[in-house]
């Protein structure tokens, strides 16, 4: 494959590197809509650790949240997590609420119920620190990931990438400590490993790389809209395409199971793919790279100020990308080896 050309970020928001810069931008997306049973329970004891353990450090990071396509019958979680979690400083956090249309004009699935990594886009295209690391909110960072961010071990042009540990917190878990997490007992079957070139196996949960490089390479891919799945393992292509490391930090992350997880049953929709909320994964995501627009992360979406910190992307068509040609993306159905479902078949 050969090497995919970088491009410069203008139009984003700049990010100085004086004392008031941070080193880490921590974007993480989400809404108040229940997934998983206990999604906010699970956002606001992550973060509280997170938060707590990167403060106790010293570690100058920040918070970028953004609420995708919220539901207008439930409260924002901007509007909670200052109550569920007094202690956190609300200049750390930075909160972009996404107006829902935006997800009825980028969506090319009907049954696509959540757009991830065009929310996380949207936190990378603005976040302000020297490195972005994009996760989920029910991820605990590793002490050694922490030890590497403390000791400014981080590199340029380096994407780092973690293992996951999958674990079971049963029970009353309010107060997180690392002998809780570092317990052999609550590991949900084995750890998961980091094979090169790629480095995959839960991507979506640690991706961590400096903010020019992560700009450089316009984020996550924008140009295929039906599914979520592979977005983040399609991520990693691009960096090696665009020469770009990817490296393997050497500790883990700990992934909290939870009830609807496509990890827990990936082979829920087997026999009709289609049908999948997260979209179809049979898609060529390991084998071809893609160029994003100029404008990814919803750039032009004009911003209307609602606080201090948090902010609402009003819907405006001329942020929304246009309708794309697949052919760059998914190769055709012989070279797949096999029929592809119908909806995603160029015609």
């Amino acid at each position: 494959m050969g090497r995919v050309p970088l491009f410069d970020s203008r139009g984003a928001r700049s990010a100085t590197t004086d004392a008031s810069t941070p080193l880490i931008s921590l974007v993480l997306t989400g809404r108040n809509d229940g997934y998983g049973g206990d999604f906010l329970e699970r956002f606001f004891r992550t973060f509280r650790f997170n938060h707590q353990q990167l403060t106790a450090r010293g570690i100058p990071h920040e918070l970028v949240f953004v609420e995708w396509s919220p539901s207008p019958d439930r409260p924002l979680i901007f509007d909670l997590i200052f109550k569920a979690i007094p202690d956190i400083d609300p200049h750390v956090c930075t909160w972009y609420v996404v107006d829902p249309r935006y997800h009825e004009a980028l969506s090319l699935n009907p049954r696509l119920e959540y757009m991830e990594f065009a929310a996380k886009n949207v936190g990378a295209r603005r976040a302000r620190g020297r490195f972005i690391l994009t996760s989920n909110c029910d991820v605990f960072l590793g002490r050694h990931i922490l030890d590497v961010m403390q000791q400014s071990a981080l590199q340029p042009r380096v994407l780092y990438r973690a293992p996951r540990h999958d674990i079971e917190l049963n029970g009353d878990r309010s107060a997180i400590t690392w002998d809780v997490l570092e317990d052999p007992k609550i590991l949900a079957g084995p750890a998961h490993t980091l094979k090169p070139p790629f480095m995959g196996s839960g991507t979506g949960d640690f991706v961590l790389l400096d903010r020019e490089t992560f700009h450089a390479m316009r984020g996550f891919n924008e140009i295929y809209r039906v599914a979520r799945i592979g977005i983040d393992r399609n991520f990693l292509v691009k960096a090696l395409s665009s020469g770009v490391t990817i490296a393997d930090i050497g500790g883990p992350v700990y992934h909290v199971n939870h009830e609807g997880s496509y990890r827990l049953n990936p082979q829920a929709y087997a026999g009709r793919e289609g049908e999948a909320p997260w979209g179809n994964r049979r898609w060529h995501q390991g084998g071809v790279s893609y160029i994003n627009p100029p404008t990814w992360g919803l750039s032009k979406a004009p911003l209307r100020r609602r606080g201090d910190r948090d902010w609402h992307l009003e819907f405006s068509w001329d942020a929304v990308p246009a309708l794309v040609d697949l052919r760059g993306v998914v190769l055709p159905v012989a070279r797949l080896g096999g029929p592809f479902p119908g909806q995603y078949r160029r015609r």
